[in-house]
């Protein structure tokens, strides 16, 4: 992991319908683009220590799956302690799903509902497809007409908890909540009634669903606050005053830049987070190949003994050989990454010389490459003294 980005872990030790790979692959793509880190989370079961690095945690409806009381209490306290929670649900809740999540849930002030809304009146073509449009004013609402949720349920809300997103008065069940939020000591938690608003193919179609994603990650992280539907409004007015066709295309073709350039930088980070991964299954291939070797050369050894038979065992590397051929590599291999931090740090200084880019924009990029070029340093010169200390044993 990079360190850099805040880290959204999608759980998927519940049997969840939600999955990043292939459910929610778009959704992963919008918060990768917007900063995120995402992960799927396979540890069972899920404690305090397995879960403190995520800033946000993700279940996706479980599917005939319990959390345990421990892992409650955990999430609890990972809540308490500053961390963000997004709960899913489908219609019929917890009895529906043979979950626990309102178990979970209303330790926060919410509950799902073993309900089935439909909207014979507003709707994406089928009851079972409503459009919510009664949404009440808050970061996560902000700029969105309406919201489509597939096959949800209700939700119960009570105490501090508040709902930002109600059926209609023609549905069933008319004036219910579908998405609920709360402040839980230092953390947040959302409870959205389908998985179903954020599916692949599904609810993500629809371009409220795709802003109430990044609005809600947005709250949950406790990113800068997004405008308000208000502000964005009061804005408008104020600044009537049109601007040229030129200046705004050069806007849109700088914006587009800056995320293309975002995004680039992203990949870098990615590669290596990818890298470290295979570094990982490559020394464990390398580790079952040096017991191999080991158990092969005390074979030869017995065999010599016993036989008289010269077997060239001396042909595989000593440990030591084998060790620094892998810290050679891995020299090499930041070496070369050093190189592209830099190549990137060339380009953003040009465009921030040529006024192509905001200077706000280049501080940001401007510290993140800063700052894993002196982590790559750093390990660099590490992996430089390991290499001379075995050379001169």
């Amino acid at each position: 992991m990079s360190g850099r980005r805040i880290l959204v872990y999608f759980d998927q030790t519940q049997n969840e319908r939600g999955r990043l790979d292939s459910t929610y692959a778009d959704l992963g793509k919008l918060l990768k683009d917007e900063d995120y880190d995402v992960e799927a989370y396979t540890e069972f079961m899920i404690l305090p220590k397995k879960i403190e690095n995520g800033q946000i945690i993700v279940f996706g409806c479980p599917n005939s799956s319990k959390l345990r009381q421990a892992e409650i209490d955990a999430l609890k306290k990972y809540v308490k302690n500053g961390g963000g929670l997004l709960l899913l649900s489908l219609s019929g809740g917890d009895r529906g799903l043979m979950n626990n999540m309102s178990k979970l849930a209303e330790h926060f002030g919410i509950a799902f509902d073993n309900t089935a809304v439909k909207d014979d009146r507003n709707n994406a073509g089928i009851p079972t497809m409503p459009l919510i449009k009664d949404l009440t004013k808050h970061t996560i609402t902000a700029g969105i007409k309406d919201i489509l949720v597939p096959s949800g349920c209700t939700l119960k809300v009570s105490g501090k908890a508040k709902s930002v997103a109600t059926t209609s008065d023609t549905a069933d069940p008319p004036k219910q909540p579908v998405i609920a939020i709360s402040e839980f000591g230092k953390g947040r938690v959302v409870c959205i009634s389908s998985y179903e608003v954020f599916r692949r193919g599904g609810g993500f179609k629809n371009k409220g669903n795709q802003t109430l994603a990044s609005n809600v990650f947005s709250w949950l992280s406790k990113k800068v606050p997004v405008e308000t539907e208000e502000e964005t409004e009061t804005t408008k007015t104020e600044g009537k005053t049109s601007k040229p066709a030129s200046t705004a295309k050069d806007s849109i073709f700088a914006k587009e830049m800056e995320n293309t350039l975002r995004r680039l930088v992203n990949a870098v980070f990615d590669l290596q987070k990818d890298i470290s991964k295979l570094d990982k299954k490559v020394t464990s291939v390398e580790s079952n190949i040096e017991s191999l070797r080991d158990q092969f050369q005390d074979f030869a050894e017995k065999t010599q003994k016993q036989l008289g038979v010269i077997i060239p065992s001396k042909q595989f590397k000593t440990e030591e050989e084998h060790t620094a051929s892998t810290i050679e590599n891995e020299i090499k291999s930041l070496k070369g990454e050093i190189k592209s931090v830099k190549q990137l740090h060339d380009h953003i200084e040009k465009r921030r010389a040529s006024g192509a880019m905001p200077e706000e924009m280049y501080v940001e990029q401007d510290e993140k490459l800063q700052m894993r070029a002196k982590a790559l340093s750093k390990e660099l010169k590490k992996k430089q003294k390991e290499l001379e200390k075995i050379k001169a044993e």
